[in-house]
């Protein structure tokens, strides 16, 4: 009987596994905020222009859409079907003089496994705590503290650069910059140039947050403000990197 028990456990522990989820995307290319509910939830508690929602079971589901206006409220209410292992990319269109809102899908794009992050090997058993140097190109960041510990080179922000510019959707280049930076560290001035990267000033803020604290130079995190073209998220910024301080 335990032989039995044995390999039926090893089947239901692999099928989580082989279950691939998907990926529902809502934005609005006119900029609206908006609020949105997922089978009767809410998703957002903050009304934003981009929405996305991971890890989601395939099939139908019922999407609740909210546009709050100056002098009006726009909502929608319809079922949205989701491919298995697809990320599903809808836009959000105000019509004001019918005074409703639309869904239209823009494009169905396979998920792709986020690149390897190479870390590097340590020694087993080493003598004593063991620090690999972090790769440097430019002396002045010669110092001793763990953020900047397997600090990005300028060919690995080139390379991640070219990743990022050779997908066209926003949250695919925001997954390639969180895994890219996971186990690393990263100069201001090339933070600044890997945020250009993206389309949306909302997806710079989120990145730029998470970011902050890879940064082996947070001293001058104030460089990455030049790409920013609202006073709002500089100072959204600014106050989150005082919290954290």
């Amino acid at each position: 009987m335990r032989k039995l028990l044995l390999p039926l456990l090893l089947v239901l522990l692999a099928m989580p596994v082989l279950v691939q989820a998907s990926v529902l995307t809502f934005r609005a290319p006119a900029g609206e905020p908006f609020y949105l509910k997922l089978n009767g939830k809410l998703v957002n508690h903050k009304a934003s222009n981009v929405v996305r929602i991971d890890h989601l079971r395939p099939g139908k589901h019922y999407v609740e859409v909210k546009v709050r206006d100056r002098y009006r409220d726009y909502q929608l209410g319809t079922k949205v079907y989701v491919r298995d292992g697809y990320e599903s990319n809808y836009a959000v269109d105000v019509v004001e003089r019918k005074g409703k809102v639309k869904l239209r899908l823009l494009s169905e794009v396979p998920l792709l496994p986020p690149p390897p992050v190479v870390v590097p090997r340590v020694p087993y058993p080493p003598a004593e705590p063991y620090r690999p140097a972090p790769p440097r190109y430019d002396d002045r960041y010669d110092r001793s503290d763990d953020r900047c510990d397997y600090l990005l080179s300028r060919q690995d922000v080139d390379r991640l650069a070219d990743a990022m510019k050779s997908r066209s959707f926003e949250s695919t280049k925001l997954t390639i910059a969180r895994e890219a930076l996971r186990n690393s560290s990263i100069l201001a001035e090339d933070l600044k140039y890997i945020l250009q990267q993206f389309d949306y000033e909302s997806t710079r803020v989120e990145f730029a947050k998470f970011a902050y604290d890879y940064v082996c130079d947070q001293e001058r995190f104030y460089y990455v403000y030049d790409v920013f073209k609202f006073d709002s998220s500089v100072r959204e910024l600014e106050e989150y990197t005082s919290r954290r301080r």
